[in-house]
């Protein structure tokens, strides 16, 4: 009765140890699942970032020239149409590309001096 008693006690200690391991198992299988995920969406946020530094170089390359024109627009723009505005605007884009001052192709005041946030609640 003994032996049978000390073999159903180490029955049991083995299906606790069983069950903590299959627990375990499955707690460790979620968080590689979780990591998986994450490695994942980190490459894409990877690449992101890496069109957002690539677009935001050409920005601060283009700064002088958008920056004058804006100047420009602002100076000179007045009580105009906005076809006579959008005329000077690519005159003004195509003098300053042929003086090599680096400016954006296609200028937009709007882009260069507004606030996204503030238009879109326009």
């Amino acid at each position: 009765m003994a032996e049978v008693a000390a073999l159903t006690e180490d029955l049991n200690d083995k299906r606790n140890q069983l069950a903590t391991l299959e627990a375990t198992i499955e707690r460790c299988t979620a968080q590689l699942g979780r990591a998986e995920t994450l490695v994942v969406l980190l490459a894409d946020e990877g690449i992101r970032w890496k069109e957002t530094v690539e677009k935001i170089q050409v920005e601060i390359d283009n700064l002088v020239g958008n920056v004058f024109l804006s100047c420009a627009c602002i100076s000179y723009y007045g009580g105009f149409t906005g076809e006579y505005r959008k005329m000077l605007t690519d005159k003004w884009t195509i003098e300053a590309k042929e003086r090599e001052i680096p400016c954006s192709d296609v200028f937009s005041l709007a882009a260069v001096m507004g606030d996204p946030v503030t238009i879109r609640g326009w």
